[in-house]
């Protein structure tokens, strides 16, 4: 059964159907609503074949639908009928926790994506947690959200930008001393050197989660109030 993946960023809109195959993109904007998401990805999701979609959502989900209207696009987006449009059966998950997801093994997790805006999630003993970091202080007059987003690093360069997304790093490190701390999103690249127990993934890394929204994964993450948990292939409900 093959799975469309779904990332919906503040910039780009990312669909693959394969772990190891080609990941398609169309730009995303401010004011971009679902009908126009959709007919944007038609040109690219004609030539392919899938049974189900899982849809990375920029913004908080619960039990399995988007709760609030994301902060980087337009409006529309809670009362969509995404089933309906893509013809296929459809589930949801935050986007950084999907991430998070599709590189998670055991153990205790931390996922940091660095993008438009910033995204985070952990994952501890089998429990996908995302969390609204951009609110967090880093000094007494300046939050996450102004200092590690896409416009930050425009506005304010790369040392200054990487100084606090280094900070943030090890801040949330100490707070949830993980066994491993997962970096992603598309100004990842930019984090150089590597921070000391932390990974650098592709944003494709993504694809291993949408599968494992899905019964037929490998792993499958139940969606909960607002949570998701992992079960084992030998726990499976």
């Amino acid at each position: 059964m093959s799975v469309l993946m779904v990332d919906i960023g503040g910039s780009n809109v990312k669909v693959m159907v394969a772990r190891d195959g080609e990941m398609r993109k169309t730009r995303s904007h401010s004011k971009m609503k679902p009908h126009q998401m959709m007919e944007d990805l038609k040109p690219l999701l004609e030539d392919w074949e899938y049974d189900k979609v899982s849809i990375g959502f920029p913004g908080i989900i619960r039990h399995g639908a988007p709760e609030r209207e994301p902060l980087n696009l337009g409006e529309g987006w809670l009362d969509f009928d995404y089933a309906a449009a893509f013809g296929k059966p459809v589930r949801f998950i935050n986007d950084a926790a999907m991430q998070a997801l599709g590189n998670y093994k055991s153990g205790r997790m931390l996922f940091m994506g660095f993008g438009t805006s910033t995204g985070t999630a952990v994952v501890v003993d089998d429990l996908v947690v995302p969390i609204e970091i951009g609110m967090m202080k880093l000094t007494r007059t300046s939050r996450l959200m102004d200092r590690a987003t896409k416009a930050a690093l425009k506005a304010d360069g790369k040392g200054p930008w990487l100084e606090a997304v280094i900070e943030a790093i090890e801040l949330l490190q100490d707070v949830f001393h993980p066994d491993e701390t997962v970096l992603g999103g598309g100004n990842a690249k930019f984090i150089d050197p590597i921070p000391e127990n932390c990974i650098r993934v592709g944003n494709d890394s993504a694809y291993l989660g949408a599968a494992r929204l899905w019964e037929d994964g490998d792993l499958f993450a139940e969606a909960r109030a607002s949570t998701w948990k992992i079960h084992r292939p030998s726990e499976q409900p």
